[in-house]
């Protein structure tokens, strides 16, 4: 079956097990994995997962360029394996100069995180941000957690109010640790909104994951298994849990990530 992963964090080798280290402690949760490049190529191998999105996350300005070149190369190395996805931050001097650049390097879509980047998804400064990336490219946010007050579904619905051509992939199934709250909320059934199953799947039933998923539309979610948090393999026997039709399956596994991203 052709597997396209939307949501992997990929590092440097040389900070990886670092990284990963202190995004397991913000969560609380054990890595399963090391963060690696040549982790995640081993880890796909053996779940069978053929394409990947590979992002990482720019906790200051000044780790954009850094970070999306070490992207690029990744997926200059392995082009038939990795969709690259660029870093951003709202406090760049030039934000608009800097979504030309990504846009022009061939990046396929952006991602943010508010919690680790610290800032709320409704903020001035952020809306710019976002402004220069609607209608352009995807925008994957991680959204949601019940200990901030960044990027819950009421701040995610009110950008999406903002920028009706934004197309979002609400991370988490929109809203990690807050999956009733934003599948209460308005996020399902907006046609430029999408959500991945990535850190989820752990946490609920299969019965009501699938009932979460059909709630956004099959044709709006993706599958992610947040790399290097949780084994691959491990998140697919997850997905392969739930109630869902074979074309379903199809679907989220890899037909929704082919047409969001022109493949």
């Amino acid at each position: 079956m052709n597997i396209i992963d939307f949501h992997v964090h990929i590092f440097p080798d040389k900070i990886a097990e670092k990284a990963a280290r202190a995004v397991g402690k913000f969560y609380d949760i054990p890595m399963a994995l090391d963060g690696k490049l040549s982790t995640a190529l081993t880890c796909m191998n053996r779940a069978g997962i053929r394409r990947f999105v590979a992002h990482s996350v720019a906790t200051t300005p000044a780790q954009v360029e850094s970070i999306n070149r070490f992207i690029l190369a990744a997926h200059a190395a392995y082009p038939d394996r990795i969709l690259p996805f660029a870093a951003l931050h709202p406090d760049l001097p030039d934000v608009e100069k800097t979504m030309d650049e990504i846009v022009s390097a061939g990046f396929l879509g952006v991602k943010i995180h508010p919690d680790i980047q610290g800032f709320r998804l409704d903020d001035a400064r952020v809306l710019k941000m976002i402004g220069a990336v609607a209608g352009r490219l995807p925008l994957l946010i991680h959204t949601g957690d019940y200990r901030y007050d960044n990027s819950g579904p009421e701040r995610m619905n009110r950008v999406l109010d903002l920028f009706p051509n934004l197309v979002a992939v609400c991370a988490h199934l929109g809203g990690y640790s807050e999956w009733e709250r934003a599948a209460a909320s308005p996020l399902p059934g907006r046609k430029n909104v999408y959500v991945d199953t990535s850190s989820s799947l752990y946490a609920l039933s299969p019965a009501r994951a699938a009932e979460i998923i059909r709630s956004y539309g099959v044709e709006h979610v993706l599958f992610g298994t947040d790399y290097p948090m949780w084994e691959p393999s491990e998140e697919l026997d997850r997905f392969f849990r739930l109630p869902l039709t074979e074309e379903e399956q199809e679907l989220i596994l890899h037909k929704n990530a082919e047409r969001l991203l022109r493949l």
